[in-house]
């Protein structure tokens, strides 16, 4: 068989393309079993020599395959001689000399069903080889490499790549190298290289078509570890981040360097850096560098100076840095295809000391960086941002000191321009002078950069003059404040960590006057919840460049406020189509409602409906102030049941899964069915309601934890109060009827009650009622002790007998609200209740 013409394409993929091909073929097959048998296979690839045999059994369930590919010993240039057609002039003009042999090998049984696969290998090996390209004056010789990989059952994260030697010399100077990979998803790296290149001579001796290479190289470099990737320990939110990497050392030395890709007009000259990194940790923070002596040119510009940082997350850092570059020379010496730049820039930067934000420690840093009449655009969007006119210097001694100033920052974007010049200095007592002017278009700058999250998007147009302090817009001293302005929001959408989605504002205008920043009848929604704000903040502009405290005054008004919605990691609405079953059985708990720590807000909130789980609140009312994660209520109102309850309390989170709170309620003359029916948390507080009609008032005070549902823990409540029967009917509770057999009384075992009042206090999951007296059908009923939530009892009952109950029958009340026992005696210390301690491990 001859074909002058041979291509091999697997999955869109070219592997052999318009190659010469000679093959002697000898294959058997059995039609009856389907085996095929490569008896005697000998191809010739161009120059190329390759034997394969091996048998392969097609089955019902899958195939058996034992394949071996040989290409015998055979020069090492013959290798080359099976390269795409791109290469036939390169191989034409290159001298090789040397031995080599590639063997492929498939071998084991395939099963979609249990998953199995056969094993691959590969091995390589050259012995002695040479390349010369073109007669170079110097040959790239002593050519030995022995490579092995191997990928058990086809799983790429069992490939290994081992390559046990890797050695060549260069007009004298050595290369060694070995290595060795494993695995795709959390691989395994162990290499070392020690090099000394002539760059220039590789570069010859290789025929390099696609670059011009001079500099001396002197490259060491040893690595051991794996590479990981996991969540980001610093926050809760999905997010994944590098979480180890090989433990290495690296010293890069490079001298005299010349950089030119052939089809480009410029060339990257006089490259020279002596480069030093290390990680011997493991851990990415704890990696650092040392780059001296750097020096590039490009065209007419310059970029050299030196750099320093050890660790990335608390560094310390010198750097003395200049640059003067020509941007359109970038793309005229390096392929970065999609980009374009243009512009003049100049940048000088010094800087010495320790960074760590979490401290508030800066270096002591000068710098200065100009852009004048910049341009760029990317592959991402298919405009520019064009005339950039950027001025920008940074000068501090410490984070305190530090002052950052732009004069200006101007482009012109989608045919926008924006405007800002700003002094801003001092972190931690703000003082600030920022003039803006023009429209952002954050989703549209967003993409020009490619970024696909982000925590802000929207359009903002500018038209702001800002001065000032923030100590004097904390201590009152308004009149040293000169702060005018709007800032107009359109379809903003703000993303935050503490709540599960976006936060959106359709339209609004933010009114700055001296201290305050207004808003008049701006919409906020979250999801299917809608709030109209009215009011101002203050110290706004330092809470945005330095999270301070910001304050202010609001009114909040909503149609409906679904509480649920807030909770930190509350999933999506179910499906339209769910089961009960299956519609939102999340795996983990929602977690509790977070509240920004930043801020001291003073809240008049007029909401119509609130759903918080079970419960429905109607026409909520009051005062609000949410100061450091904690929202108080004051003087407020709302309607549950039907009844009118005046609330105050507090509610704060502690952590992603439990919340704090306290809560003084007091509500007249509701209905107790309605209020057993609709509110949980009397349903578990007052089970005996269940058989209950009539009217009833609270008055009464609790403090506890809420869980990860947002549901009261029971054991964590504590609290007093009283509980007023104004006109309650009893029918068909098991203890009353327990009572009325125990003593013969058939009126008490429906009794009705009038204005009876109930003083309990509850702790550690027990109820425990004060002594109270009753007038039940002439007789004088006296009951106190304690019940459980969980429905236990122990109660001391006395039945004071007519007329005016003075003799009276005493008698115990234990087990439980369903199963009642009743024993005409005195109360035990035995019979006490054992309590339920608070477990707060969630």
């Amino acid at each position: 068989l001859r074909a002058e013409n041979f291509d091999f394409e697997y999955q869109h993929t070219a592997y052999i393309q318009r190659r010469r091909l000679e093959a002697d073929l000898v294959t058997g097959i059995n039609t009856a079993s389907l085996v095929f048998r490569f008896a005697k296979n000998n191809l010739l690839i161009n120059k190329l020599p390759v034997d394969f045999s091996g048998e392969m059994a097609i089955l019902k369930e899958g195939y058996d395959i034992d394949l071996n590919v040989v290409s015998g010993v055979t020069d090492f240039g013959n290798i080359f001689s099976a390269l795409p057609p791109e290469y036939d002039q390169w191989f034409r003009e290159t001298e090789f000399s040397g031995q080599s042999q590639i063997r492929v090998a498939l071998k084991g049984s395939y099963r979609a069903a249990t998953e199995q696969a056969p094993d691959l290998s590969v091995k390589l090996w050259v012995h002695d080889g040479s390349i010369r390209h073109k007669q170079a004056a110097v040959p790239l010789k002593n050519f030995w490499i022995h490579s092995t990989v191997l990928m058990p059952r086809l799983q790429p994260d069992s490939l290994s790549i081992a390559i046990d030697t890797l050695q060549f010399e260069l007009g004298g100077l050595p290369t060694r190298a070995t290595a060795y990979l494993r695995g795709i998803e959390t691989p395994y790296l162990k290499a070392a290289i020690n090099s000394k290149l002539d760059l220039e001579q590789l570069d010859n001796a290789l025929g390099l078509s696609i670059a011009q290479l001079h500099g001396q190289l002197n490259l060491q470099a040893k690595a051991d570890g794996h590479y990981r990737t996991g969540q980001n320990p610093d926050r809760f939110r999905p997010d994944t981040v590098i979480t180890s990497i090989p433990a290495y050392q690296l010293v890069l030395d490079l001298h005299n360097g010349y950089f030119k890709y052939r089809e480009f007009p410029l060339a990257v000259e006089q490259i020279a850096a002596n480069f030093r990194s290390d990680c011997k940790t493991g851990k990415l923070k704890d990696a650092g560098f040392v780059l001296e002596q750097l020096k590039a040119a490009i065209g007419k510009g310059l970029v050299e100076g030196n750099l320093s940082l050890k660790g990335l997350k608390k560094s310390t850092v010198k750097a003395d840095l200049k640059a003067n570059l020509q941007l359109e020379d970038i793309a005229r010496a390096i392929p970065i295809a999609g980009y374009v730049f243009g512009g003049t820039l100049n940048a000088n930067l010094k800087a010495e000391g320790r960074l760590d934000s979490d401290y508030k420690v800066f270096p002591a840093a000068t710098g200065v960086v100009q852009l004048k009449n910049g341009r760029l655009q990317t592959p991402w969007y298919p405009y520019p941002i064009e005339n950039m006119e950027i001025t920008a210097s940074l000068k501090s001694n410490s984070y305190r000191d530090l002052a950052l100033t732009l004069k200006p920052v101007a482009f012109v974007f989608e045919k926008q321009p924006f405007n800002i010049r700003a002094a801003v200095q001092n972190p931690e007592n703000l003082r600030y002078d920022i003039h803006a002017d023009g429209t952002l278009d954050l989703n549209k700058l967003y993409q020009v950069f490619g970024v696909k999250e982000y925590a802000l998007s929207g359009l903002l147009k500018a038209s702001l003059d800002l001065k000032g302090t923030e100590a004097d817009a904390i201590a009152g001293r308004y009149n040293r404040l000169n702060n005018k302005g709007t800032l107009q929001l359109q379809n903003l959408e703000l993303h935050s960590d503490n709540y599960p989605f976006p936060f959106f504002v359709p339209r609004t205008t933010l009114r700055f006057e001296q201290e305050k920043a207004w808003l008049e009848n701006a919409v906020l929604r979250y999801r299917d919840n809608e709030f109209t704000l009215n009011g101002y903040a203050q110290n706004f502009i330092s809470h945005v460049l330095s999270g301070g405290l910001l304050r202010g005054k609001l009114s909040v008004a909503s149609p409906r406020v679904v509480v649920d919605d807030f909770m930190v990691f509350a999933g999506p609405a179910p499906a339209a189509n769910a089961t009960p079953g299956n519609a939102g059985a999340a795996t983990t708990a929602p977690g509790v409602v977070q509240l920004p720590a930043n801020m001291d807000l003073a809240l008049e909130a007029s909401v119509k409906s609130i759903a918080y789980g079970q419960t429905r609140v109607e026409d909520f009312k009051g005062l609000l102030t949410l100061q450091e994660g904690k929202l108080q209520l004051q003087q407020t109102q709302a309607g549950i049941a039907g009844a009118t309850l005046a609330l105050s309390g507090s509610y704060a989170p502690a952590g992603l899964r439990k919340a704090g709170f306290d809560l003084t309620l007091k509500a007249d003359s509701f209905d107790v069915k309605r209020a057993y029916n609709e509110i949980p948390l009397f349903r578990e507080m007052a089970s005996a309601a269940a058989k209950a009609s009539g009217l009833i008032s609270v008055d009464y005070q609790l403090q506890g934890r809420l869980n990860g549902n947002m549901e009261p823990v029971y054991p964590s409540i504590k609290g007093k109060g009283t509980l007023k029967l104004e006109q309650v009917q009893v029918r068909g509770l098991k203890l009353f009827g327990a009572v009325s057999k125990a003593t013969g009384k058939d009126s008490i075992s429906n009794p009705a009650f009038k204005a009876v009042v109930l003083h309990s206090s509850i702790a550690n999951n027990i109820i425990t009622i004060e002594r109270t007296k009753m007038k039940v059908a002439g007789f004088r009923p006296r009951i106190e002790g304690q019940t459980s939530l969980d429905g236990r009892l122990n109660l001391r009952f006395r039945l004071g007998l007519p007329p005016l109950g003075i003799v009276g029958i005493p008698m115990t009340i234990t087990g439980t609200a369903t199963n009642p026992i009743v024993q005409i005696r005195k109360g035990k210390e035995a019979d006490e209740l054992e309590a339920a301690e608070d477990d707060d491990e969630e």
